[in-house]
């Protein structure tokens, strides 16, 4: 499975029509040095899960039908946050600085091996959090 229905928004909840349904589409290896993940959206709009991070608003709170309790969306959130603040790591460690570039200065950590580690870990939070997520969405 590439995509888990997550639900329909609640109406007046950003510009999403009442009754459009969102995927989750599943995490991927991109341009071989990172792991695209959290996007969720539909053949109308795109957005990443880390919007959700950054509400005051549960998931739960915005999606009007779905199978996920108040309690998975924690764990799932909680998932998401490992895997977003793993994945800036692990690009810090390949790149050093991003704004510039100052040999000895502005990439003194810079280190392949331990942003290899990191993305290591990230699948590994990612194949949870699949699993996770393809099991809060059957029906109960």
């Amino acid at each position: 499975m590439t995509k888990i229905y997550l639900g329909k928004m609640r109406p007046n909840v950003g510009t999403l029509a009442d009754s459009e349904s969102l995927y989750l589409t599943k995490h991927t290896w991109d341009c071989n040095w990172y792991w695209g993940f959290g996007y969720i959206g539909n053949s109308r709009c795109h957005f990443q899960f880390s919007s959700f991070l950054e509400t005051p608003k549960l998931a739960s709170e915005i999606f009007k039908s779905t199978n996920i309790t108040d309690a998975d969306w924690w764990i799932i959130r909680d998932l998401f946050v490992q895997a977003y603040a793993l994945k800036k790591a692990a690009e810090v460690y390949r790149y050093g600085g991003h704004q510039t570039n100052h040999a000895g200065i502005t990439d003194i950590i810079k280190d392949t091996d331990i942003g290899v580690r990191l993305n290591a870990d990230i699948k590994k939070i990612l194949d949870v959090l699949w699993g996770f997520i393809e099991k809060a969405t059957e029906d109960k």
